[in-house]
């Protein structure tokens, strides 16, 4: 009995004694600078603000009918033709059979929140016919429930299709949405299209196309639809971005699903190769690039029933915030088939990388769907704060969420992209960070804001549900700041908090913060003294000055042109003109309100020289 007692008293002191643990962590600015893409912070069909892209995808725009609206999405729902989009899309019966109607509302919505609109085009071989319901086994395309997909119309394009016929047209769908809101380099203009979705799964019964591709794709059939589906967008928007293949997997990754001509093309170390050298090659052929993204989706497939979902026992909390780790971690082992069996190949993004780099340079890279599950749950928090880190720190150039951001998910986007509630965000250039502690225990990404180096952004989640982390934070820098604002959720959490750190917190460059279980912070640390100063930026005969930067309300451009008129031009962070001052005199002052909180960019120029610098508004 008393031998039990002091084992219970030991075990009670050692769990006190271990509830809080040391840590240290350390940014160098100067190191490992890589911009940030503003385009990983996406989502897939939903709505979210302070998205910067959104991907109109998934399995049932395979067979979409853009001329009537219906569609199918195969065993993802009963093989049903059906007008589930224009009802998804929240549209009056009146629009429900207007050609294209759902494109043009998903795109408008896009335009008001100032986000890239990417649409995916049908290139299976045939869209829903009708609204009837379900496809039965006799009714396999081709057959009266079904239209041909054609990508080039023969002859003249209309923008009132013939519904009557037995082929809907992809150029004349695109003619449609060009009719609509103009070419991709128009401030309206859909930026962006993609090739169809997850062709490995298009004759299982798992995905969408039983009803539609009985056989399953073979690499010299996707090879061949995918040159004359980017072709066609090419010649119908020279400046639209194509996006594919669009892999569900790693199997496809590896296989295209064990197609049957794999053999065929067993020099190549995975499909992936064999599909940029084919892309590159074609593109070579038509004297213009075909592929402008390489596009895959990523779910790591963790021996874990239920982490996608909403499961929040033990075991799915602590895979759900490891699995993220295969994105960009070389020390981490998957729990999963694919971790025993192909390890080489992860983490996934570098590798991902260096086969484009290899076979295709100058391609993007994007993972247009991903998800860790339990939105509900602080482990789904953590895990989407992580993986918004590791696609900044990797260099991933386009991300989309395939879930509703709500809730921790919310939380964890607002923290990259308005953790004040007015708009502050993340750094555009990633810079070295690194931790005391294993990646299983915190993760840890850091940023400037520019290339001045005056404010750092760092972000750290605690992933130990019961023990504090006591962070000592070292920033290696030739900058002295002088002021740290943390802002924060956690487990039980309906907001961000916000806490500035009393003056003195930083001193030579380090701080000390306490980070309570299960929590995400975003620390930024400033040089209130530079920041108060305006920016200057000078060249060749331009000189152009933006104060206050950042700034909430009035801003000051003043200029000097020494060669001739000056012209100004305000884009924003895609690239869109807000505002335009032709044909100013050589020197002057322009005063700049109105503008919404985000990062914009000033450009000066006489025609013969310019000077750019950027500016943010954070009201």
């Amino acid at each position: 009995m008393k031998k039990s007692y002091l084992v219970l008293l030991a075990v009670l002191l050692y769990e006190t004694a271990s509830s809080q643990i040391a840590a240290s962590f350390y940014v160098n600015v100067d190191y490992q600078r890589r911009d940030i893409s503003p385009y990983i912070y996406g989502i897939n069909n939903g709505v979210y603000k302070k998205a910067t892209w959104r991907r109109w995808g998934g399995n049932r725009t395979s067979a979409y009918n853009w001329e009537n609206n219906f569609s199918n999405a195969g065993h993802d729902w009963f093989h049903n033709n059906d007008d589930y989009i224009p009802w998804a899309s929240n549209l009056p019966l009146s629009l429900y059979l207007v050609p294209a109607s759902p494109l043009v509302a998903f795109h408008d919505s896009s335009l008001v929140q100032n986000a890239m609109s990417a649409i995916t085009l049908p290139m299976v071989g045939y869209v829903a016919r009708d609204g009837g319901g379900v496809v039965d086994v006799s009714e396999l395309a081709p057959s009266a429930r079904w239209r041909e997909v054609v990508n080039n119309k023969p002859g003249q394009l209309s923008l009132i299709p013939d519904t009557t016929d037995n082929f809907i047209y992809v150029d004349e769908e695109m003619n449609s949405l060009i009719n609509t809101f103009g070419l991709s380099n128009t401030s309206t203009g859909i930026k962006a299209y993609i090739m169809d979705n997850e062709p490995g799964l298009w004759c299982t019964q798992f995905a969408h196309m039983r009803d539609v591709n009985n056989d399953c794709v073979t690499y010299n059939e996707l090879f061949t639809k995918s040159v004359n589906l980017a072709t066609t967008i090419k010649n119908m928007d020279t400046g639209a971005l194509v996006f594919g293949p669009e892999s569900y997997g790693f199997n496809e990754y590896w296989s295209l699903q064990d197609a049957t001509d794999d053999a065929n093309y067993s020099s190549d170390h995975w499909f992936i190769d064999s599909y940029l050298k084919h892309m590159e090659q074609a593109s070579a052929n038509a004297g213009k690039r075909l592929l402008d993204v390489f596009s895959v989706h990523w779910y790591p497939d963790v021996n874990v029933p239920g982490i996608f979902a909403g499961d929040t026992g033990y075991m799915a909390n602590y895979e759900r915030m490891m699995c993220t780790r295969t994105l960009w971690d070389s020390s981490y082992t998957s729990n999963s088939w694919i971790g025993q069996w192909f390890g080489a190949e992860l983490p996934i993004i570098p590798r991902i990388k260096s086969s484009i780099n290899q076979f295709y340079p100058g391609t993007k890279f994007g993972i247009d769907e991903y998800s860790y599950g339990a939105p509900y749950h602080i482990s789904g928090g953590i895990a989407q704060v992580d993986a918004l880190g590791a696609f900044g720190k990797t260099g991933v150039d386009y991300a989309a969420i395939w879930t509703d951001v709500t809730d921790y998910v919310r939380h964890a986007f607002d923290l990259y992209r308005d953790y004040d509630g007015n708009g502050g965000t993340f750094g555009d250039i990633s810079v070295m960070a690194s931790g005391s502690l294993n990646p299983a225990e915190a993760g840890i990404f850091a940023s400037v804001t520019d290339t001045t180096n005056n404010e750092v952004h760092i972000i750290v989640t605690n992933k130990l549900e019961a023990l504090t982390l006591y962070g000592t934070f070292y920033l290696n820098s030739s900058v002295n700041y002088n002021k740290v604002s943390n802002y924060s959720f956690r487990a039980g959490s309906n907001a961000i908090a916000d806490t500035t750190l009393p003056p003195g917190a930083i001193n030579g460059n380090m701080f000390e913060f306490a980070l309570p279980p299960w929590s995400a912070h975003h620390f930024v640390i400033q040089d209130t003294n530079a920041l108060s100063v305006s920016k200057v930026a000078t060249g060749n005969n331009i000189q152009l000055s933006i104060a206050p930067n950042p700034a909430s309300d009035k801003v000051d451009i003043t200029y000097a042109s020494f060669s001739g008129k000056a012209n100004i031009i305000v884009t924003d962070a895609t690239g869109r003109i807000v505002n335009r001052y032709n044909n100013l005199g050589k020197k002057g002052k322009l005063e700049l309100r109105d503008l919404t909180s985000g990062i914009y960019f000033i450009k000066c120029t006489d025609g013969l020289h310019s000077k750019t610098d950027k500016l943010i508004i954070a009201k």
